[in-house]
């Protein structure tokens, strides 16, 4: 009969085993398909009704078997020479060792590393949660800043992991908050968050006053900066002269000395800091037709926690590069990635990070790896090498991690214009500007830069800004400001008089238009929407006044109904 000592021993060494194939994860990949597809419906165009989430969105789902829970057997396991192992592997530098300190700055990522991170991440996914009763039971006897300083034997291995883990991969939260349930336990209420710089306050001003003037949004406003020389103090005063708008310099919240944070890192950081617990990212120049509020009652966002936008599918043909690098660092994804265009060499761009819903209190861990991508090293040695900026880092970060995520159906669409008679990246002569603010369809044109040479309109395209839907396939949202180009000083407004789906077109990438696919594919802006889009051109030539050094004062054209693109009937009664 074997001793008592030896059957701990021996179990001990089980849950050691256990522990690191948890670490060390499984081969396999992503898995299965969405239960219902409606990728390839093309003149889909609104959808009625009462919808399963299914239909309206993608949802991210994992294996059940994939997902491993933090045990007691893995604490216990904590204590073996195995465990201790697995410990220094959670723990290690991401570092490779320095080959040539002279450099400015030698810190090389491994090569691996991000598959590293991958493990590690879950790991202190199943760690947090399971020490989170326990971080609960402290502060409601107010003792929570206790919670590394003597936890109870059972809970100690457990405990002191955590605080390395978080000291190795999470260290700029450590210079406000002792623990990252310090700062979830902050959380509270829902808002707004937008990153803005000087050189974004042309676009700014208009996204503050559409919400509190246009759409009537009584949502908080977070607005984050770096630095006073990022946003002056006359900037910081006028957004602050609107209710429940606030500035915040982020280096007050954060190490920035570790981050470094610059453009597009800002996002993501400023959402975790960020107060509101149910929270909408925004960028400076989204501008909504409706209160941005109605995300959090998208199916989506109340079956998994995020509301997640597609971009346009461009450059077919690309993802490959993606695929490739996804596929190296998760040991195993949701079934979402088989149906993105990387995986499917499709297109370059699968997400459209200008509006972000997520829900704090579910995705605060999914938030930190999303943080952890556009941590200073990884998003300058992987993370921006391999996409364009933050906004992929959205979902992978919680695939990473594994944790559902939901994205509307319907890829980034255009509105704006029936027809490219305002060029892109060029103007037109004074005069033809004139008869197309007062009404007149023009049909042919002359380019400033053709020199004399005439132009003939195409009307099988609608050209201007990027459209994002609702889950029924309204319109919602766009960005890119409020004329052709906002690139091009005096680009005259757009009449927001047409709008389409990627999925019902081609994009005419280097002219910004959505050529139809079918004579049935431009829809009309509906009358109520319309006159939306009009009272926010009036809000950024009031902005654009204050502001003429940055922001060009334009003519508004006239509204037209007539000038819809299905004759002002609306898409019902089309002629």
């Amino acid at each position: 009969m074997l001793s008592s000592s030896f059957r701990k021993a021996q179990a001990l060494r089980i849950g050691a085993v256990v522990f690191i194939f948890f670490v060390l994860g499984s081969i396999s990949r992503y898995h299965g398909s969405f239960d219902f597809s409606i990728d390839d419906d093309g003149q889909v165009q609104r959808l009625q009704g009462d919808l399963d989430v299914y239909h309206t969105h993608h949802v991210a789902s994992y294996k059940p078997e994939d997902i491993k829970p933090w045990t007691r057997a893995d604490t216990a396991a904590l204590n073996t020479p195995e465990g201790k192992r697995v410990v220094e592997f959670l723990t290690a530098s991401e570092f490779e060792p320095h080959s040539d300190p002279n450099k400015d700055d030698p810190h090389t990522l491994k090569k691996d590393w991000f598959l590293t991170l991958t493990k590690r991440l879950r790991v202190y996914r199943a760690l947090w949660h399971s020490l989170k009763e326990y971080y609960d039971q402290l502060a409601a006897e107010n003792r929570q800043d206790q919670l590394y300083d003597e936890p109870p034997p059972h809970l100690a291995p457990a405990v002191q992991l955590l605080q390395q883990m978080e000291q190795v991969t999470f260290p700029w939260i450590w210079k406000h908050h002792k623990t990252s349930y310090d700062l979830y336990s902050e959380y509270s209420g829902q808002g707004i968050i937008m990153c803005v710089g000087n050189g974004h306050t042309k676009y700014a001003r208009t996204a503050i006053k559409v919400l509190r003037e246009v759409v009537k949004s009584e949502l908080p406003v977070e607005i984050y900066y770096i630095g006073e020389s990022d946003l002056t103090l006359d900037n910081r005063e006028w957004y602050e002269k609107f209710d429940n708008v606030k500035t915040i310099d982020i280096r007050t919240v954060i190490d920035d000395d570790m981050l470094k944070l610059s453009g597009w890192a800002v996002k993501p950081f400023a959402l975790l800091i960020s107060r509101f617990k149910e929270a909408i990212l925004m960028d400076s120049d989204a501008y909504f037709l409706a209160d941005p509020a109605v995300m959090f009652e998208d199916s989506g966002y109340k079956e998994v926690g995020t509301v997640y936008f597609y971009d346009r599918l461009l450059f077919p043909g690309a993802g490959r590069k993606q695929r490739v690098w996804m596929e190296e660092f998760l040991p195993t994804m949701s079934n979402h990635p088989g149906k993105t265009a990387w995986f499917n060499y499709q297109g370059d761009h699968e997400m459209e990070s200008g509006v972000v819903a997520i829900d704090k209190g579910r995705h605060f861990l999914g938030l930190l790896a999303i943080c952890k991508m556009n941590d200073y090293y990884e998003r300058s040695q992987v993370t921006y090498q391999m996409t364009w900026g933050d906004k992929e880092s959205f979902w992978i970060g919680m695939e990473m991690i594994q944790e559902r995520y939901s994205f509307i159906r319907f890829r980034g669409g255009a509105i704006g214009n029936l027809g490219d008679a305002i060029p892109y990246k060029d103007l037109l002569p004074e005069e033809e500007v004139n008869r197309y603010l007062n009404g007149e369809t023009l049909t042919e044109t002359h380019p400033l830069q053709m020199k004399g040479e005439a132009k003939t309109v195409n009307m099988d395209r609608v050209c201007g800004n990027q459209l994002h839907f609702d889950e029924k396939g309204e319109p919602l949202w766009w960005n890119s400001g409020v004329v052709r180009d906002k690139f091009t000083w005096d680009s005259p407004y757009l009449k927001y008089t047409a709008y389409m789906k990627n999925e019902d077109g081609d994009w005419d990438f280097g002219d910004s238009c959505l050529v139809q696919k079918n004579p049935k594919a431009i829809m009309e802006l509906e009358w109520e929407q319309r006159k939306i889009a009009f009272e926010i051109l009036k809000v950024d030539r009031e902005a654009a006044m204050e502001i003429p050094q940055w922001k060009q004062v334009l003519p508004i054209p006239q509204l037209i109904r007539e000038e819809g693109a299905k004759g002002g009937n609306g898409n019902h009664d089309a002629v």
